[in-house]
């Protein structure tokens, strides 16, 4: 009978035993599957939340260098987008101009046919930098706002055309000085001018410096 008692419970021992060993693993392994999940997830929320800022910057920087190059009059006129393909004539000919001038002031030969050169040029580049700057004016509209570099841009352009207006009108004096003086000063504002340009066309530090 004591016999008999000791297998009876033998038996049971082996019948609880066999569910614990079956769900005791599983349960575990559960328990590390979900604790696994949620670093998982963890850490691909906070590599989500990374890239949407990294990206919301770069938009943003993109936004700010790129909205106000990107207004323009609301006629959608092949007129609005014909200034950039007329800065290039009025920068050419003004540089030259001051090029060629500087050249012949330094020499001690007769430089007669030289002024006459720069005189054309000069010429040339003060109508170019009045078309270019009356196309600036119809890209944006009659526009007032904007940050601080479209304000540059549209006024050192307009200034640009006044003042090379002024160079080819004393182009014709016997003494240069004047002109040589006025010829230096456009030659540094055109090139703050292509910068500011470049700006709004590119973006913000568009030359990396």
């Amino acid at each position: 009978m004591k016999n008999i008692f000791l297998i009876i419970s033998a038996i049971c021992l082996a019948l609880f035993a066999v569910p614990v060993a079956a769900h005791g693993p599983d349960d575990e392994q559960g328990a590390s599957s979900e604790a696994a999940s949620a670093q998982a997830g963890s850490a691909n929320e906070t590599q989500g939340n990374a890239a949407a800022q990294s990206a919301a910057g770069s938009t943003s920087a993109q936004e700010e260098g790129r909205s106000d190059e990107a207004h323009e009059s609301d006629s959608g006129s092949i007129l609005t987008k014909l200034h950039p393909a007329t800065v290039h004539f009025p920068i050419a000919l003004l540089l030259m101009a001051a090029a060629t001038e500087a050249f012949a002031a330094a020499r001690s030969a007769d430089a007669s046919g030289l002024y006459r050169a720069v005189n054309v040029m000069v010429w040339g580049g003060a109508i170019g930098a009045v078309v270019a700057a009356i196309f600036g004016w119809i890209h944006t509209g009659l526009w007032f706002g904007g940050g601080t570099t479209i304000q540059l841009h549209r006024w050192t352009g307009t200034s640009i055309a006044a003042i090379s207006l002024g160079a080819a009108a004393i182009s014709g004096a016997t003494n240069r000085t004047a002109l040589r003086f006025v010829l230096g000063f456009l030659t540094l504002a055109i090139f703050a001018q292509g910068y500011w340009g470049g700006e709004l066309a590119h973006g913000p530090n568009h030359l990396g410096l």
